[in-house]
């Protein structure tokens, strides 16, 4: 039986992970390909999606073949063959479910040493390459928060991202000064030595900076029109170092996460920035739990599908496929609808990640009952 189970479920798996990365590559295609990027860093940015989307491959690709497994016996009649020599429904899914209990606890420990690494390695290419080129950050209208110190709009750039028009530039020089610049076009000067400056060739424009010799109470500031100005932005912790510090509340595994909890309950009785704070109790909360709820998952997806394939009586992959994207979408929208509102804090985080399994594990026992005991089964 396991045998019979094993090598679909690893074909479908694999076909669902396939559909899932040809559909990330398909959507990132535009800012991935024809920019002087290294296709060896496309290939690394590939590899790393495929790491963090296993934990919702492997319910549904469970669902499915349980399904599909169910389906043909029951269609096949060899599910009635088994029950007329004593053996029951339960009985038949034990050892699936057995080594589906294994598979749940070993997503659990993936999800919780693997996939922070390769999150905060994608993370990190991702930071290096804004760095490397920097004009792919930004977005037609849109300010855009470059570097900690540094907000950059525009209004158009061209094909290759390498001309930049009508800019405007706001930031912060060492001093702690406003500076803003006007200028008609620009465009960055390419860091191929991967120096600690991103260099801005800007063209016709204006620069305003606040004056460091007058008060709070009296500041003004110099005005200077340019023909050509080259402007560098020191580039802070180039090494990545620095942005681990940021809300990466997904490349935390399950200790570190505990303690940021932890350090925030502390910290929040005494917080000038109490509401800040609380958003992000929040999010490492519901970032704990869904290391948890993905493994259960796979237990209750796995519940639901094997009394399904025998209510249905259809194997093949149509009419199965079918019903357990059916099924997965309605669960999927329940996960995203209680996200959402735990993010409103609105709900408590440990409610909104389980919700949907509070649902459908009783709904799986109930079928796995019913169906053994032949109240669903049709002869």
């Amino acid at each position: 039986m396991i045998r019979l189970f094993i090598a679909p479920f690893f074909i479908i798996f694999s076909t669902i992970f396939i559909i899932f990365m040809i559909q990330f590559f398909w959507s990132q295609i535009d800012e991935l390909i024809g920019k002087d990027i290294d296709i060896l860093i496309i290939i690394k940015f590939i590899f790393y999606f495929g790491i963090s989307i296993i934990p919702l491959v492997t319910p549904i690709s469970l669902l499915l073949t349980s399904i599909i497994t169910f389906g043909n016996f029951s269609e096949n009649q060899e599910l009635t063959a088994i029950k007329s020599s004593g053996i029951s429904l339960f009985r038949m899914m034990k050892p699936i479910l057995a080594i589906t209990c294994i598979l749940s606890i070993g997503l659990y420990f993936f999800s919780d040493l693997a996939i922070p690494k390769a999150k905060m390695k994608a993370k990190k290419l991702g930071y290096q390459i804004s760095l490397t080129h920097p004009s792919f950050k930004l977005k037609e209208g849109i300010f855009v928060n470059l570097l900690p110190d540094c907000f950059i709009k525009i209004d158009k750039k061209s094909r290759n991202n390498k001309q930049l028009h009508n800019i405007f530039i706001f930031f912060y020089d060492k001093n702690s000064l406003v500076n803003t610049i006007l200028s008609q076009k620009g465009f960055f000067i390419p860091n191929e030595n991967r120096s600690e400056l991103i260099q801005f060739k800007l063209m016709n424009g204006i620069l305003y900076s606040e004056n460091p010799n007058e008060t709070k109470e009296q500041s003004s500031y110099q005005i200077i029109q340019f023909d050509t100005l080259i402007q560098n932005f020191k580039i802070p912790s180039y090494d990545y170092e620095g942005i681990k510090n940021l809300d990466d509340y997904d490349s935390y595994d399950t200790q570190n996460l505990i303690q940021k909890i932890n350090f925030l309950k502390k910290e929040k009785k005494n917080s000038e920035h109490q509401k800040k704070n609380i958003y992000k109790l929040v999010k490492l909360q519901l970032e704990l739990q869904k290391k948890f709820t993905f493994s259960v998952t796979c237990i209750i997806m796995f519940l639901t599908g094997a009394p399904l394939g025998a209510i249905i009586r259809k194997g093949g992959i149509g009419y199965p496929t079918i019903v357990a994207l059916s099924i997965f979408i309605i669960y999927y929208i329940l996960l995203t609808i209680t996200q959402n509102k735990v993010e409103k804090a609105e709900i408590s985080p440990w409610i909104g990640a389980w919700i949907p399994n509070f649902i459908f594990f009783p709904v799986s026992i109930w079928m796995t009952y019913k169906t053994a005991m032949d109240d669903f089964y049709i002869q």
